[in-house]
Formats: C-alpha cells, structure tokens, sequence
C-alpha cells in the first residue's frame, strides 16, 4: 500500500510539473525512473532504467495534443516491476513500452470527451461573458485527469505485482531474451527518431568526429559531452561574430 501511494504521488508530481510548471522537463522517464527507484530502495538502478527509457522515447513528440505515449506512466510502472519481480532493464522496455502505448491512448480518450464538453459548454458561457466559469472549468477538467491518471497507477502497483511476476515467470527464457534484445534496439530507435528530427547537413563532420572519438580514443560520455559542448560554443560564437561582420558590411 505504502509503495503505491508514493508511486501515484511520484505521477502526481511529475504530471504537475509538465503541467503547472510551465514544461520544467521534470516529467521525463529519467526523472520518473530515478524517483521510483528512490521509493524502491534501488536509485541506481531506478536511474540507469529510467535513462535508458529516456534514449527510447526522446524523439517522442505530441502533436495538436494527441499523446503518442504516456511516458511517465511507462516509466514509473515500467522501471516499478522491474525492479519488485527482479528483472533488468530490458525486460523494463518490454513492460514500459506498452504501458505507456495504453496510458497514452487513455489519456487522448479524456482529451476527446473534455474537448467535446468543453466545445459545448464554454462557447455558452463565452457568449454569456462568463470567463471565470470557463477558466474554472479549464483547471478542474485537468485535476480531474491528474487524479485519474494518479489513481491508475496506484491501483496498478497496488493490485499488478503479482500478475505481472507470474506471467513473466510463465514466459520461456528465450522469449525473455529476445525481449531484451529487442530493449537494446529501442534505445537506438528512439535516438534515430531525435536525430531525424534535429539532423542538419552541416553537423554531419560533427557526428563522425563523435563517432571516431567513441571508438577510438575510448573516451567515455562525460568527456565526449564536454567536447561537444565545447564545439558547440565555439560554433555559436563564430556564427555570432560572421552575423555581425556582415551587418558591419
């Protein structure tokens, strides 16, 4: 019981935090992760789960509000029965993903109908002058959703546990296996999917630069982050001061 009201209040927070908060980024799986690894007594693992989550879903995007997935709710849940039925992280992939596949549908499902009462009721009291009705309605229509999609993972980690663990403990091993490797495939995919968003031409001598460094110099992350980091200042200042000669021509 303890373990699922921290988790809903785990959603509760990282909900707000994209919706009140302005989109602080505190929502994202790492975050998710971290925070209930931390309720479960594994932080580490919890962040290493919820960072690999992050390469798999960081080229997610909503568009005109429909919700591809509901990555808090993947994260929280998917990195929550992993670490309770003592599995790693791949097999933390293969629960989160459609969960959050789910949750995203549910969430796009309430979207539809508060879109539907919304449109009937809003342009009535528009028409009557009464903006504060409309902005009350506007806040209580997503506290309603937050305490729904709080009360659903509650209910899930309250009542889940033991049927996630017997039908992991009934699938065959070499099922499991292929699940992990298809985990492992998925932080890839979700990278290609930032990179077919961000990709420029002019970066290509860049990302073989990075490549080369990875490989050959066996530099790790941190480094390879300070480097780019580095270059891309350099980079900034150099277009700044290109701009400005050729404003001074």
């Amino acid at each position: 019981m303890q373990t699922a009201i921290l988790l809903g209040l785990v959603y509760a927070f990282a909900w707000s935090m994209d919706n009140i908060a302005g989109s602080s980024f505190m929502d994202r799986p790492i975050v998710c992760g971290a925070l209930t690894g931390l309720v479960m007594g594994n932080f580490e693992q919890g962040l290493v789960i919820g960072g690999t989550l992050e390469l798999v879903w960081m080229g997610f995007i909503s568009y005109a509000g429909i919700i591809n997935g509901e990555t808090r709710i993947g994260a929280i849940l998917g990195t929550y029965f992993a670490l309770a039925t003592g599995n790693s992280f791949d097999v933390a992939i293969s629960i989160a993903m459609p969960i959050a596949i789910l949750g995203g549908n549910v969430s796009n499902a309430y979207n539809i109908v508060v879109s539907y009462l919304m449109h009937r009721w809003a342009d009535k009291w528009a028409a009557e002058g009464n903006y504060k009705k409309i902005g009350q309605f506007h806040l209580g229509v997503g506290f309603v959703k937050l305490f729904f999609m709080t009360a659903i993972v509650f209910l899930t980690v309250l009542l889940g546990t033991g049927a996630i663990t017997s039908l992991i403990n009934v699938i065959p091993e070499n099922i499991l296996n292929g699940l992990g490797k298809a985990g492992e495939m998925l932080t890839a995919v979700g990278f290609g999917m930032l990179l077919n968003i961000l990709w420029d031409k002019r970066f290509i001598g860049l990302y073989f630069v990075g490549f080369a460094v990875a490989a050959f110099l066996n530099l790790n992350v941190i480094a390879i982050t300070i480097i780019a980091t580095g270059l891309g200042f350099v980079a900034m200042y150099a277009s700044k001061d290109e701009k400005g000669e050729d404003a001074y021509e």
